[in-house]
Parts: structure tokens; sequence; C-alpha cells
């Protein structure tokens, strides 16, 4: 027993992981495990940046692996050693029968069970399929190299799917490292802003302090101007009153027009003006101040693909099997889901928001008016600014496509163009928080772009609600 435990394990050690069969050109990989050279160049046939080891998953950063001369000669040792044990073991399988001391000849598939030909005899297998030995094993032998076939290709399709998981975990990576990016960039223009605004506000105060200050020093100065009038009347009037009556009585009414007509200073008061920081909108979570710029946006049913049905509202569209019979216009989409805006943006600011709920395919944004209407993508052109959901996936579609990693599924989007800025910010209306800002140079007019895929729940434009 002990060698064949020792011949076993020879033999596990002179397999492939990959293949289960006996190494072919065996090579190791910095992890230490060993493969057929074939098999672990199949394994990392589509990978670039880091190759994962089929057994411990360990990380290599390129694609290195070196001949094992002396794991070659073991396999080939191995291998004939498993001939010879096999071939042995088919001439030890040639056993009697327990019951009757004949040789094992037959084989009955209803019992699977091998059967010398007094077994054979009925009752005991009356009925049953009952064939030559050599037969059955050939029969089953074919089955199971059937099996082992199914779980090599079973082996082998996990590792691929394996290899999918680590591609998308480089993705995610990616995603993730974008967002962080987006992210850092933002609340490093947020913070310059912050800086700007902190400067400001400082000077305005400083600016605010010197302004009173310079009014309280003349409202002090005519105070004390004042007091020393009032006191040299006081002198006059005491030396006054002790002349003589004639003196006295001379210019008596002048002294007197003085003192009754008496008027102090106004009394200086101020109040120090009230600052606050203001921040902008499209780095925060939407203000009330966005409600300035609210736009009744509407759809224009002259620009709708055939396929569009356009509610008499004009503020919602939903996709429709049956094409209309609809005459071909000029802005009429005729190959995308697509309509546009009815109003038409040359300048200014405006706000509108769309609810997309959980439809499964959608694009909402701006697009110039002459946007082609014969591309099967529109969105995807050069002069059209969107977000998008497309098989599972949020992208922002601009000049170039960004991915959105997005933590929360979005029921609809605040679109807040700034025509002079060049700005168009996309808001999540979950929680009104911000989700991309496109930055461009706009010179011709600008239109509401809705694709609203091919599944029949609707796009709305929603009435904006209130942000208190």
């Amino acid at each position: 027993m002990a060698l064949l435990a020792t011949l076993a394990e020879l033999q596990a050690g002179a397999n492939c992981p990959i293949c289960l069969d006996f190494l072919r050109e065996p090579v190791t990989i910095e992890c230490g495990h060993n493969f057929c050279r074939s098999c672990i160049q199949h394994s990392w046939e589509d990978l670039q940046d880091r190759f994962p080891c089929p057994v411990c998953r360990h990380q290599s950063r390129e694609r290195h692996f070196r001949p094992n001369s002396q794991l070659e000669k073991m396999s080939e040792t191995a291998k004939l050693l498993h001939m010879a044990r096999s071939k042995r073991k088919r001439q030890e399988e040639a056993r009697l029968c327990e019951r009757h001391s004949q040789v094992l000849t037959l084989f009955c598939e209803e019992d699977k069970m091998v059967l010398c030909p007094l077994c054979a005899q009925p009752p005991d297998h009356q009925g049953h399929r009952v064939r030559p030995i050599n037969e059955a094993a050939s029969h089953h032998r074919k089955r199971l190299s059937h099996y082992i076939r199914t779980v090599k290709k079973q082996v082998a399709d996990l590792q691929e799917v394996m290899a999918t998981q680590d591609r998308k975990s480089l993705e995610v990576r990616k995603k993730v490292e974008t967002q962080m990016q987006k992210m850092n960039f933002e609340f490093e223009h947020l913070n310059k802003f912050l800086e700007r605004e902190h400067e400001a506000l400082l000077s305005r105060l400083a600016d605010e302090e010197k302004n009173i200050q310079q009014k309280l020093d003349k409202n002090i100065n005519e105070f004390s101007d004042y007091i020393a009038a009032l006191k040299r009347l006081q002198i006059e009037v005491a030396e006054k009153s002790v002349q003589s009556e004639v003196k006295l009585l001379t210019d008596v009414k002048s002294i007197r027009d003085r003192c009754e007509n008496l008027k102090s200073p106004d009394l200086y008061s101020f109040q120090v003006r009230k600052e606050a920081c203001r921040l902008p909108p499209q780095d925060l979570v939407l203000k009330k101040i966005i409600q300035k710029f609210t736009k009744d946006v509407t759809l224009d049913p002259e620009t709708a693909h055939p396929n569009l049905l356009v509610s008499e509202d004009k503020k919602s569209v939903t996709f429709v099997k049956t094409k209309q019979k609809l005459p071909p216009t000029p802005k009429r989409f005729m190959v995308a889901p697509v309509v546009l805006g009815s109003e038409g943006f040359k300048s200014g600011r405006h706000y509108w928001e769309v609810q997309v709920d959980d439809k499964p395919e959608w694009t909402v944004g701006v697009c110039e008016d002459s946007l082609s209407r014969k591309g099967k993508q529109p969105s995807a052109q050069k002069r059209c600014w969107t977000i998008q959901l497309r098989d599972g996936d949020y992208a922002a579609e601009g000049s170039a496509p960004v991915p959105l990693l997005l933590w929360e599924k979005p029921r609809g989007i605040g679109i807040f163009l700034d025509y002079e800025l060049g700005e168009i910010s996309l808001y999540s209306l979950n929680d009104r928080s911000h989700i991309h800002t496109f930055s461009d140079k706009f010179s011709e007019i600008l239109k509401a772009y809705f694709c609203i895929g091919c599944d029949s729940k609707p796009l709305t434009i929603c009435p904006v609600r209130n942000y208190e």
C-alpha cells in the first residue's frame, strides 16, 4: 500500500493542474507552480497587465516562466510507471468469481455487476442486458473519457471565468481610480474657489470696517467740537450773568438765541453688513438659486423618430414597435430613437429635469441643433453632451466618453446649461448630487436631447420640485 501511495503521489506531482494530464514541456512560473507550456500560454493568452497563477492566483506583472527539465524527466518516469501499473492492473482484473470460482467474463448493465457464466444464468439476472466484459469495458471507458473531456472543459471554462473576473477586478479598479481623480479635481477646484471666496470676504469685511471707522471718527470729532462750543458758551453766559444791569441786558438777545437754539450733532449708528460664503451650485448639492434658471422644456414632435410617440402635452415620449406614418422632414431622426426639445438656447442659463425611473437604456443631455439626423448613435458625435445608461453602465458622452461609477441608480437627471460659461452640469435627482460637468465653447443653438432606447417605458420632462 505504501508503494501504491508513493506512485500515486509521484503521478500527482507530474500532472498539469490545468489539463490534469502528464506534464508536457513543463515550465515553472514566478510563484513556483508547474504547468504544461501550452496550457499556461493559453491561460494567459488574452491578459495584458497582470498574469494570475491558475492554482494560487498569485499576480505576476510579466508573462515569465522557465523550463523545468528535471520535472520533465520525472513526468516521463511517472508516465512509464503508470503505463506499467495499468497493464499489471488489467491482468489482475481478470479475477475469479467468489461464488463459483470461474473467470469473470460478463457484465450486467442493469445491476452494473461483473459476472461469471454461472452468475448470468436465471433467475438472478433474468431479462437483464448481459454482455462480454471487454465489450462493456470498452463502452464504459468511452463514457469515462467523455466525462474526462467534460470535466476538463468545465475546468477550462471556469479558469476563463476566473480570468474574466480578474479583468473585471482591474476594470473596477480603473473606474474607481477615475472617479477618485475626478473627485480630487472637483475638491481641488472647490478648495481654490473657497480660498478666493475667503480672501474676497475678508477684504469686503476689512473695507466695511474701514468705512465705518472713518464715519465714527468723523462723528466723534463733531461731538468733540460741539462740546468745546458748549463750554465756551457756558463761560460766556456765566460772565454775562454777573455783569451790571445795563451790560447784562446789552446783547442778551444774542446769547439767549444761542442757548435756546442749541443743536447737537446726529449720533452715527451703524450695522456691519452680513457676509456669507457663496458656493457654486455646480460643485455642491443643487441650491434653491437653481430655480431662477428653470426652463419649461417641451418635446418637438417634428424631430421625433417614427417609432416614438410624443404625448399631447409634449412632456413625455414612449417607444412603440409599430412605426407611425409621419411626413419625412429634414428635422426628423430616422435611424436612432431620438427626439429633441422645442426650445433653442443661444445664451443664458437654463435648468430642467428628466425622469428616467427604471428604464434599462436611455440618453439625455444637450446637443447642437445642427446634429446629424442620420447617424445610428447621434450622441456619440462630437457636438453632443449627454449622460447615458447602456448595458448597465453609465457614461458621460462628450468629446470623449467618461465612465461613471454611480453608487446609486438615479431615478431622474437634472441638467444645468450655462451657455456663456461653456458648462453643462448633470445632477442626480435622488439626492441632488453632482454627477459630471462638461466644459466646452458654444457657438450654435443648443437643444435638449433625448434618446429613449427600444423599451416601452417613457422618458418624462418633470416639473422642478422645491429645494427647501
